[in-house]
């Protein structure tokens, strides 16, 4: 869901922002909550003559102590996040197997800020792919949403479409039922933001995206559909406002969706509940068979 006064906009030749890593102090405080399991990979069905073929450049378990910074970046190559949230390279870490986005303020009471819907008040994260080479694959990861009014975030960018695997909210303030669900939508712009084509859906999961780690992917076909996945399973198909046949940037991020109600800052010093996990990334590729397979 997008708006046209703060916009996910990158370009393949957008400068990099030079920020300094500063260490978290928090980040030793925050360790995963229990995973079900260290990975599970339920791809589709293969086309016949077709196999899935695992693409390393996208594909992360997070099992070092520190981002693999030949595929990821601490940062969104041309944009600063969606007021009043702001992205911040120290809020984004990995540790014992996952990777965290963490959110946090330093305002203790909302009378503080002037205008709290459009100040920058909250820290926000984002990690982004160091090159624009997502194409059409699988894509999937295992999330756990933060609890709070802001996005936990799992989505593919290009300078003129974007796929939002999914936009999760684990405790909206306006929809209080809204973390139950698992937002998905695709984006075309070619024509500038203000003649965007969307496709938002919404479907209904078992638990709520705070409650438990959930795998979510999507399966980006060609250049005019693409069918998404919950835990394995395909729970919605999409045909794109316009043709998607550019190379695109994988995102994990958090923020503010204004609409939807603005975090307290009590929820936000919340430290076991204000960060977003991510035990895992994979994306996988169709190849051609072998001649006799």
């Amino acid at each position: 869901m997008k708006n046209n006064n703060s916009i996910k906009t990158v370009s393949s030749q957008a400068l990099l922002k030079a920020w300094l890593w500063v260490a978290l102090g928090t980040a030793c405080l925050l360790q995963p909550p229990a995973r079900v399991s260290a990975q599970t990979n339920n791809l589709p069905p293969a086309p016949s003559g077709y196999s899935w073929q695992l693409n390393p450049q996208l594909s992360d378990d997070f099992a070092g102590s520190q981002l693999d910074r030949t595929k990821w970046n601490p940062y969104h190559p041309s944009w600063g996040g969606r007021q009043p949230s702001r992205f911040e390279m120290q809020n984004v870490w990995q540790t014992n197997g996952a990777l965290l986005i963490h959110n946090q303020t330093t305002v203790t009471n909302i009378n503080q800020v002037v205008d709290p819907t459009n100040n920058f008040w909250v820290g926000a994260g984002c990690l982004s792919s160091v090159q624009p080479v997502a194409s059409y694959g699988y894509y999937e990861a295992k999330i756990k949403a933060s609890r709070l009014s802001m996005t936990s975030g799992f989505w593919l960018q290009g300078a003129y479409s974007e796929i939002d695997v999914v936009e999760l909210i684990g405790a909206a303030i306006v929809n209080t039922n809204y973390g139950m669900f698992m937002p998905m939508n695709s984006h075309y712009f070619a024509n500038g933001w203000g003649t965007d084509k969307s496709t938002p859906i919404n479907w209904l999961m078992p638990s709520g995206a705070a409650d438990e780690f959930h795998t979510y992917g999507v399966w980006w076909k060609d250049p005019t559909n693409v069918w998404f996945y919950h835990n394995g399973t395909n729970v919605a198909k999409i045909t794109t406002g316009g043709q998607f046949n550019e190379p695109m940037y994988l995102y994990f991020d958090s923020e503010v969706f204004s609409w939807m109600g603005l975090p307290t800052p009590a929820s936000l010093q919340q430290e076991q509940t204000n960060t977003m996990y991510v035990d895992w990334v994979h994306a996988w590729q169709l190849v051609p068979n072998s001649p006799g397979n």
